[in-house]
């Protein structure tokens, strides 16, 4: 019985570290010519997307990463009332993915 359990925790922390998201920072270098071809946005684009549900605020700061295949932008946005918030925003489409207040 004890090694079912373990076969059975060690299958699920191989599934867990199988499924962990790739990430990877981009350098400006490696963004300009994905701005150029299209592939991305350009960085304004991408700011004024992070700040479209939060008038009045400002981006603290912001990265462009690949992210399994595809491109995000992620900024930390402080909205007018002071309060921090958490946005991922699609790279190429400019949806918004995540809004999360910390």
């Amino acid at each position: 019985m004890k090694t079912n359990w373990l076969m059975a925790a060690g299958t699920a922390a191989a599934l867990l570290a199988g499924s962990v998201a790739y990430a990877e920072d981009l350098s400006p270098a490696e963004l300009d010519p994905l701005v150029k071809s299209g592939r991305v946005l350009p960085l304004d684009e991408l700011q004024a997307a992070a700040l479209a549900t939060h008038h009045g605020g400002r981006v603290k700061s912001g990265e462009v990463e690949r992210k399994n295949g595809g491109y995000i932008y992620e900024a930390e946005v402080t909205d007018h009332d002071g309060g921090d918030w958490d946005v991922d925003i699609d790279a190429t489409t400019g949806l918004l993915l995540k809004d999360e207040k910390d």
